[in-house]
């Protein structure tokens, strides 16, 4: 796997040379690594969250974004300005016009922190682990979410090229925490070279638990005196969000692997039975289109292909044609959706789900489904 990212021109070299032309922004405050297919967004919140209620000030740096783009970086829950944002890709800028995106972000990120003198950053990777811009620093603790199909074109076609890459976060003597769905053999072989403590969760039925229960997990082995009334509730937008507008039920959530979707519909239909579900679908073209298609087409009462003004998101015209629908309107597609008493399901893509919201929970076409 190290090769085969290697040949692709996947290295820490320039992000390490980054990092020291700004004197090491990285170090200087304590830091938490987390990894994984699905859920290390969710993660990350929830243990940034909880720091800050333990009093300390925490940096907390994820991706996507929903809203805007400062939603990435943040200090105790409040995103990075934009005109702190522009002022540090300014200096970035100058040092180097080669990085990528995710090096210039990651970089924002830690300078952005050593200014607001954080004790602690919960740091989320962008794709991967060992060759991933995060992976410069050492953290006080590793985590590794899940493991299971995404991104295979970079990160490999078998779950263990997956594990070996994820695991590339594992630090020596430093611990990891493992959901089930991360106990692969690559992982723990990483571990053992690197004398890394491992300590396993055993399997919930409810990946939203399954988060929280991780979430705990490591704030009790950095803190075991921490209080047990913390709030660990926290979540970024879009993860099994729900609203009601009007009589209809929307849900949001960036589902957009194999496992995802899986994971998603489980607790849709456990949460809403019998209720049909009409869900609103947008997809980057670099997923597994096929199983989602073949998926969604077994699970949903009727399918809405949504798409965006983004090069990356599969057109409206093709997936139609794919799912075979017919051409509808939103509001016709809404107003069916409260005649049966069904639920709105919005997913595919983090991409989608801003302008998903603002059409869907926009009034006029909320008449319209009700007329």
């Amino acid at each position: 796997m190290k090769d085969l990212m290697q040949r692709r021109g996947a290295n820490l070299e320039r992000m390490r040379d980054l990092d020291a032309s700004f004197g090491y922004p990285s170090k200087g405050y304590k830091k938490i690594h987390v990894a994984g297919t699905n859920g290390k967004g969710s993660v990350t919140t929830k243990i940034a969250s909880a720091l800050t209620q333990l009093g300390y000030k925490t940096g907390l740096y994820t991706s996507p974004h929903i809203y805007s783009f400062q939603e990435r970086i943040q200090v105790d829950g409040v995103p990075i300005s934009v005109e702190e944002t522009s002022l540090l890709l300014s200096k970035i800028m100058e040092i180097s016009r080669e990085a990528t995106f995710f090096e210039v972000v990651t970089m924002l990120a830690f300078l952005h922190f050593q200014n607001k003198k954080v004790q602690f950053a919960v740091i989320e990777t962008g794709l991967g682990g060992i060759f991933d811009p995060t992976n410069v620093i050492t953290p006080e603790l590793s985590i590794i979410t899940s493991i299971s199909y995404d991104h295979m074109a970079v990160l490999g076609g078998t779950l263990d090229e997956i594990a070996e890459n994820k695991g590339g976060i594992i630090k020596p003597n430093v611990g990891v925490v493992l959901s089930h769905r991360a106990t692969l053999e690559p992982i723990f072989k990483k571990a053992f070279q690197e004398k890394a403590p491992v300590y396993i969760l055993p399997p919930t039925e409810d990946w939203m638990e399954e988060n929280t229960e991780i979430a705990k997990k490591a704030i009790s082995i950095l803190f075991p005196r921490a209080p047990q009334a913390l709030d660990f509730s926290a979540l970024p937008p879009c993860r099994f969000e729900v609203l009601e507008k009007e009589g209809l039920t929307f849900v949001f959530d960036i589902a957009h692997n194999q496992d995802g979707l899986k994971n998603l519909f489980s607790k849709l239909e456990k949460t809403f039975p019998e209720r049909p579900l009409f869900v609103i679908f947008g997809m980057s073209q670099d997923k597994d289109l096929s199983f989602a298609v073949t998926f969604l087409k077994s699970h949903s009462k009727e399918i809405y292909p949504f798409d965006i003004e983004n090069p990356r998101i599969v057109r409206k015209e093709d997936l139609q044609t794919l799912f075979d629908t017919p051409s509808t309107s939103l509001e016709e597609f809404l107003a069916k959706a409260r005649e049966e008493n069904g639920i709105v399901v919005v997913t595919g893509s983090a991409y989608i789900m801003k302008e998903a919201k603002e059409q869907l929970l926009n009034a006029s076409n909320l008449e319209l489904a009700l007329n």
